[in-house]
Parts: C-alpha cells; structure tokens; sequence
C-alpha cells in the first residue's frame, strides 16, 4: 500500500512540475490554434476543458507558484531592480497602447463622413481603452490592498 501511495505521490508531483505545466499551456495553445484553423469545435472543447484542468490546478498552487517554476534552478531569476524595471516598462506599455487605441479611434470616429463603415471600429476601440482603464484601475486597487 505504501508504494503504490508513493507512486501516485510522484505522479501528482509530476502534474504540479513547471516543465509540465509550460509543456501543457504551450499544447493548449497549439489546440486553441489548430482548432481556429481547422474550424473545428471539438478541438477548441478539448483546449477548453485542458484549460479548465490547468487553471484548477494553478489555483489550487497559487501561493507556491514561484517555487514551481523556480525550483529546479538554484541561479536569482529576477531581482528587486528588474522586477521595478519590468513595472515601468508594463506601466509605460499600457499608457502607450490606451493612448494610441484613443488616437485611433478619435481619427476613425472623425473620418464618419467621409469612410462611414469604420465607424463601428472607432466605437469599438474606445470600448477597448474604457476596458483597460477600467482593468489597470481594478488590478492596481486591488494589488494595493493586497500588499
């Protein structure tokens, strides 16, 4: 009894190993993939229920995920300055796209007259900078309370 516990021990830890979970999400997304290619919805219900399995998974190990992916080195991955450095770089990026999505869609909505079928696309584009704001400010409460 006690070896076959050891077993299914080591297969579990083998399922919580980063190498598996990147070989995983890096299959899920060749299924999301083919499955648009091909037009075939099986395809796309098997990335869907492999993504479900995987995002359980990830929940259930959310506070050890540096650990997981981490543990095989012994080498610093990141340290406090690139963590800053990756922050402004992702915070520059974001202001950057939210602006020129604007631009954009400022541009779009004012050429009405004159190429009315974009119309739709500079509506859209607002709604997408609206969602980023909305999301950068829900993710920054959010982290604020966190830490």
């Amino acid at each position: 009894m006690n070896s076959k516990s050891g077993i299914i021990m080591k297969i579990v830890s083998i399922f919580e190993s980063g190498l598996f979970i990147k070989i995983l999400s890096v299959f899920i997304t060749g299924l999301w993939i083919a499955g648009l290619i091909l037009a075939n919805i099986y395809i796309i219900i098997l990335a869907i229920l492999l993504l479900i399995a995987l995002s359980s998974v990830l929940y259930i190990h959310r506070d050890n995920l540096n650990e997981i992916f981490q543990k095989d080195s012994d080498i610093i991955v990141e340290d406090e300055r690139t963590k800053l450095i990756n922050e402004k770089a992702a915070t520059m990026t974001l202001g950057t796209l939210i602006a020129v999505v604007i631009y954009a869609g400022i541009i779009i909505v004012a050429l009405r007259s004159s190429y009315p079928q974009f119309l739709q696309a500079g509506y859209t584009l607002f709604i997408v900078a609206l969602f980023c704001f909305i999301l950068y400010f829900s993710s920054r409460a959010y982290y604020t309370r966190k830490y």
